[in-house]
C-alpha cells in the first residue's frame, strides 16, 4: 500500500477493511450504485487544487490503475473510497 507509512491508525484500518472487501467480493465498479465507487474523472473533480485526487491515494497505481476499482483512474479524478495522507491535502 502506498504512502502507509503517513496513514493515522483509523486511515490503516479503514484501508485494510477496503483491501479485504474488494478480495472477498471482487474490486468496486466505477458507477454509483452499490457496488460502485462514485468515481468521477479529473474534469469533473472540485477538489483538485486540495490535493483529493487518486494519485494521492494509496489505492492509486501509477499506470492508471486502483488496486480497488475497476477500470482506468485519471491521476487528477476522485472517489468515495479514497484515503489520502494529510500530507497530501492542501485544506
Amino acid at each position: 500500500m502506498a504512502n502507509q507509512l503517513n496513514l493515522a491508525s483509523r486511515e490503516m484500518e479503514q484501508a485494510q477493511a477496503y483491501y479485504d472487501i474488494a478480495a472477498h467480493f471482487g474490486s468496486w465498479n466505477q458507477g454509483p450504485m452499490a457496488n460502485g465507487a462514485h468515481y468521477f474523472d479529473g474534469s469533473d473533480n472540485p477538489f483538485v487544487e486540495d490535493g483529493m485526487i487518486c494519485g494521492n491515494c494509496v489505492f492509486y497505481q501509477p499506470s492508471g490503475r486502483c488496486q480497488i476499482v475497476q477500470g482506468f483512474i485519471d491521476y487528477e479524478g476522485l472517489c468515495k473510497l479514497w484515503i489520502i495522507p494529510d500530507s497530501e491535502l492542501e485544506v
